[in-house]
């Protein structure tokens, strides 16, 4: 078995954080340049349990669907208002990869809604459609973690785009130097978690990885369905806002630590065709 695992939410699971698709919802209702991100004094003490969080802007991470599994994604600042990122291996199953990805024949994946905010079973903000999905060509080929990322094209509901509704967090693309503090959010669906709540895990000074590919490693709970959420750097937890920097991929088995891929200066690309 690789030592990688993916968390996404499905019957098969070492690579990274996808989950079963919980019970139906009910509805009740320009980024910064390339930088180097470095440590910042924005949390003082880690907590690795996933525990639950709720702020007046974390309603811009939500649950992304498709017709068998979960992750997460969250909006960002864009032009549009109408953009979102994710891990790749959520909306794109590639050639081959270094990663344990759960069994299927390559290509896009049947990705059917994303769900800000989901609160139990109530989806306070409504359910937005996914018009189209942004993969590197390098993620489609060879399925390497270092190229885990994809934004989403969102469609507007009521004439309304999804960064009107809920907001957005901030996003910088470059790479994250060790030691920066760092929160990671995410629906994580597999037992002991229900993919209902929002979860969060927090770490004073995230570690690089050689070994495995370059990730950005954290102690932290979270089971599969948090694949995709965002790690944020400069996070106020009185207002759920920071800035995105990197988003969950996998769980390295040798350590058990949970795993990012930097958004790197090649991921902008992606962003800016979204944002089209």
């Amino acid at each position: 078995m690789n030592a990688l695992r993916i968390l996404r939410a499905a019957a098969v699971l070492v690579v990274c954080v996808i989950a079963p698709v919980p019970p139906t919802l009910h509805a009740v209702a320009a980024p910064p340049p390339a930088a180097i991100l470095t440590a910042a004094a924005d949390i003082s003490a880690g907590d690795a349990s996933g525990s639950p969080f709720r702020a007046p802007h974390s309603a811009t991470v939500g649950q992304l669907r498709t017709d068998r599994t979960s992750c997460t994604a969250t909006v960002v600042e864009s032009r549009t208002g109408s953009v979102a990122v994710t891990a790749a291996h959520c909306v794109h199953r590639p050639a081959r990869s270094p990663m344990e990805l759960p069994p299927g024949a390559p290509g896009p994946l049947a990705v059917t809604e994303f769900v800000p905010g989901r609160d139990g079973d109530r989806a306070p903000f409504g359910s937005w459609p996914v018009e189209r999905v942004e993969v590197d060509p390098r993620w489609a080929g060879s399925g390497e973690p270092t190229h885990d990322v994809a934004f989403l094209r969102l469609g507007r509901v009521g004439g309304r785009t999804v960064q009107g509704v809920v907001g957005a967090q901030r996003i910088a693309f470059g790479a994250v130097a060790a030691g920066t503090p760092m929160t990671a959010l995410g629906y994580p669906a597999v037992a002991p978690f229900d993919g209902r709540s929002l979860r969060r895990c927090t770490n004073p000074g995230v570690t690089v990885s050689r070994a495995a590919f370059g990730a950005l490693q954290m102690r932290c709970a979270m089971t599969p369905g948090a694949s995709g959420g965002p790690w944020l750097s400069g996070f106020d937890p009185a207002t759920g806002i920071g800035t995105v920097a990197a988003v969950t991929s996998f769980v390295d088995e040798s350590n058990g630590l949970l795993s990012a891929v930097a958004l790197r200066p090649w991921a902008r690309e992606l962003f800016d065709a979204a944002d089209r």
